[in-house]
């Protein structure tokens, strides 16, 4: 009997021993699937493409150290969680830090933001957020530009303060995507002067 579940013993053999048809083999019939899992929770189809390429190349280079014993498609499946959940950590690392960043802005006399104006940053953000529907950006530009609370927002625009709170967070993570490139520098920056 095979002890394993998806996979052949002479396939799990010859992968094992570095066999390029193998590997082959398993690329072929697991590829897809993995793709379509990592676009549904990294929403892109070049960060998907970057996981199944990551999740291959640790399976090649790991081959001889990997147990097979629960099934080739377990262990992908795995390898993709652990990059999923990584990358997920860090965007949420990152907002955070631009999150707070922005909250020192507001804070300091002389402003960061305005050491910038002329920034990309500062133009991307705006185009941003006019991609937002018309209340998430509403919300943001009221938080943004005049600081105003979620309580203050929702008897501006005399709606709840969880529906101004869901929207927002709504929001960020739209922006999130757009922004992320953005973020990161802009958070390299802020360190590097801050230092």
């Amino acid at each position: 009997m095979n002890q394993y579940p998806d996979f052949d013993q002479k396939l799990y053999n010859d992968l094992r021993c570095g066999k390029e048809y193998a590997f082959a083999t398993v690329f072929d019939r697991y590829n897809r699937l993995l793709y379509t899992l990592a676009y549904r929770f990294l929403k892109s189809g070049e960060e998907a493409e970057d996981a199944v390429q990551y999740v291959f190349m640790k399976l090649w280079e790991q081959r001889g150290t990997f147990s097979f014993e629960s099934g080739v498609r377990s262990l992908l499946f795995t390898i993709l969680k652990n990059y999923i959940l990584n990358e997920l950590r860090h965007r949420s690392v990152v907002f955070e830090k631009y999150y707070e960043i922005s909250q020192q802005m507001n804070d300091t006399d002389d402003g960061f933001l305005s050491q910038f104006e002329d920034n990309e940053f500062k133009k991307s953000l705006y185009v941003a957020i006019g991609k937002l529907p018309p209340q998430k950006q509403k919300i943001c530009l009221l938080k943004i530009e005049y600081g105003l609370s979620n309580q203050e927002i929702a008897d501006k625009m005399r709606i709840s303060v969880p529906t101004v709170k869901s929207h927002y967070t709504q929001a960020i993570k739209m922006l999130r995507q757009e922004l992320e490139s953005l973020i990161v520098l802009f958070s390299l920056v802020w360190i590097h002067l801050i230092d």
